[in-house]
């Protein structure tokens, strides 16, 4: 081998070593932005894939920090109160799903929009609305006293530590709640849907095909109405703390039916097409 076909060998590799460490960096591009905003500042953020993370604080900004995948390209701005950022794709017809992992930390009564197809959304200590919307992956809220309004549709959903008015709209993944209080219109098309915990919200849950558990001993006077076409029902009570309960299942049997409890310790009533109503009675 000649001396030209080595010197053209190695700078081939080093051609190829730039790339991929090029690449590599790109996958990996960290970005910092940062802005004043009205504690009531409306953020929209959209991010097809990665996962995002909203926490509050008490300052008169917006601060948004993480990566961004090599495919996509950031946009965004805004003013004090109206401010949209998010990331789209890098190349025209790159069919790849651009991604970000982002931390942004907003204003504790703002008002946030967060939109993802496939990916994890989570946020922590809101008191402002929040609306969260995915296809898939995961949505976590956390320690929320606004108005909370989630849609999935094969989006994992988990809200614990939280109150105020909440909406979730579901498709076949599970919705549990864990801890929670308040209001609630929970609709699912063959998600489980759980309650559980030292609370639980006023309001009705709806499936056509997900079974429900509500594993709230003391229901403290709350009433929650539990509907589902095909789904079975369970419902586990305290003996010292009995709520009143209203079961019918049209074509299911109805298992293990507590004695009448009062309506001072909360009001439970089940309504099932064809699926089973249980009832556990225990003591805690």
């Amino acid at each position: 081998m000649n001396a030209r076909n080595v010197r053209c060998r190695r700078l081939c590799a080093a051609v190829l070593l730039l790339a991929s460490s090029s690449t590599s960096v790109a996958a990996q591009e960290r970005m910092h932005r940062g802005m004043a905003a009205a504690p009531t500042v409306s953020l929209r953020v959209f991010v097809p894939a990665g996962k995002v993370r909203i926490a509050v604080w008490s300052r008169d900004s917006i601060d948004i920090a993480g990566t961004v995948g090599a495919t996509a390209s950031v946009f965004g701005g805004g003013t004090r109160e109206y401010v949209k950022f998010g990331v789209d794709a890098l190349r025209t017809g790159d069919t790849r799903l651009p991604d970000a992992d982002w931390v942004v930390t907003v204003p504790a009564a703002a008002h946030v929009w967060v939109k993802m197809t496939a990916g994890v959304i989570e946020t922590d200590g809101t008191s402002g609305d929040v609306e969260l919307y995915a296809v898939g992956g995961s949505i976590t809220v956390r320690r929320a006293t606004g108005a909370t309004s989630i849609e999935s549709i094969d989006a994992a959903v988990s809200i614990s530590d939280s109150r105020g008015d909440i909406r979730v709209r579901g498709g076949k993944a599970s919705l549990v709640f864990q801890d929670v209080s308040g209001t609630a219109s929970v609709t699912s098309v063959s998600g489980r849907v759980e309650v559980r915990g030292r609370s639980a919200p006023d309001g009705r849950i709806e499936t056509i095909g997900g079974d429900i558990l509500l594993d709230v001993p003391r229901l403290r006077g709350a009433a929650l109405e539990l509907q589902t076409h095909s789904g079975a029902i369970t419902a586990i009570v305290d003996r010292l703390a009995l709520p009143l309960l209203d079961l019918t299942s049209r074509t299911g049997l109805v298992t293990n039916p507590a004695p009448s409890g009062t309506r001072a310790q909360g009001l439970v009533t089940a309504r099932s097409f064809r699926g089973a109503i249980t009832v556990r009675v225990g003591a805690k």
